[in-house]
């Protein structure tokens, strides 16, 4: 077990998220850290429309955020150390449309850890967790070789220069 507490996943999170530019500049940022349940927040811009007459998010923001929050709650999960997990496979369900001028936020948890590969589950809703707009599955690949600590140096002192 590798147990840390809310504040060293919140910290972990907030530099790794600096160093994937796409979620960066969309403006996805930290929500809630509860247990291993991880709550990210894609704030309403007018630049992420896809449908001007209804003001509605793009999917592909949806998709972005969807697949940055499940692969992020790998650091939640106190089952592994922190460590660099890509996308090995992400599936979808639109439930309806995020309505104009509303935030988007996801949850997501890891349900299953095997010794290469973590399944998380999760979905987005916009004001009610209990009216979710899509819900998602998938899988990533654990990479202890990439050393999690050495990107994140190695961002820190890019960001300092």
């Amino acid at each position: 077990m590798h147990t840390r507490s809310a504040a060293e996943k919140a910290r972990i999170i907030d530099r790794l998220s600096h160093s994937v530019v796409h979620t960066h500049l969309q403006g996805i940022c930290l929500e809630s850290i509860n247990g291993d349940e991880l709550t990210m927040k894609l704030p309403y811009r007018k630049e992420l429309v896809g449908n001007l007459e209804t003001g509605a998010t793009h999917g592909g923001a949806l998709t972005v955020l969807l697949d940055h929050t499940l692969g992020t709650a790998c650091i939640c999960c106190d089952q592994i150390e922190a460590a660099i997990t890509p996308t090995l496979d992400l599936r979808i369900d639109h439930l309806s449309v995020a309505p104009a001028d509303k935030d988007i936020f996801a949850v997501a948890r890891i349900y299953k850890v095997t010794r290469r590969i973590l399944f998380a589950e999760g979905f987005a809703y916009c004001e009610s967790r209990d009216r979710p707009i899509a819900k998602a599955t998938g899988s990533w690949v654990l990479m202890p070789e990439l050393r999690l600590s050495e990107l994140l140096l190695s961002t820190e002192a890019s960001v300092q220069q």
